[in-house]
């Protein structure tokens, strides 16, 4: 997580992450949602996740595997399509042609907190420009990284 958790926020709305308290509060029930914006903020251990999703969204735009990989937990579980990677080996053999020079650049559509997820719906950019929509992911995060993701679309 980096140190400077201004500096975090300032990159989840600017970049890949844009949801608000109110969708926040809207998932924690429409109590919360009556209660003042200052009580429907978000917890401290939820912008952590938020923060750590961000990381790996940042991580994966860099087109450095190692960087990415570093995002995940040594016993990281990706479930993706009917494929499953655990552990960093078979992530980075998952992940291997999402970093060829090439491979499509992502654009976040949608993204927010259910329950102990992070969750990201992500549209694709080819290289001629082309887009194709989405994937959604739901994200775990444990001690400030990925400890699971699963993936459809």
């Amino acid at each position: 997580m980096k140190s400077n958790m201004q500096g975090t926020l300032k990159l989840i709305t600017a970049s890949a992450l844009l949801w608000s308290a109110s969708a926040i509060a809207q998932e924690q029930g429409s109590a919360a949602a009556s209660d003042s914006a200052q009580q429907s903020a978000p917890d401290p251990q939820t912008l952590a996740k938020v923060a750590a999703v961000q990381d790996h969204v940042d991580a994966y735009r860099s087109r450095n595997m190692d960087r990415f990989i570093a995002t995940f937990t040594p016993d990281a579980e990706v479930h993706a399509n009917g494929l499953v990677a655990v552990g960093h080996d078979e992530i980075r053999a998952l992940y291997r042609l999402n970093f060829a020079p090439d491979a499509p650049t992502i654009r976040i559509e949608d993204s927010g907190v259910s329950g102990e997820y992070v969750f990201l719906s992500v549209g694709y950019i080819m290289a001629d420009g082309a887009e194709m929509c989405c994937s959604y992911s739901e994200y775990e995060i444990t001690n400030g990284k990925v400890s699971y993701i699963g993936t459809s679309g």
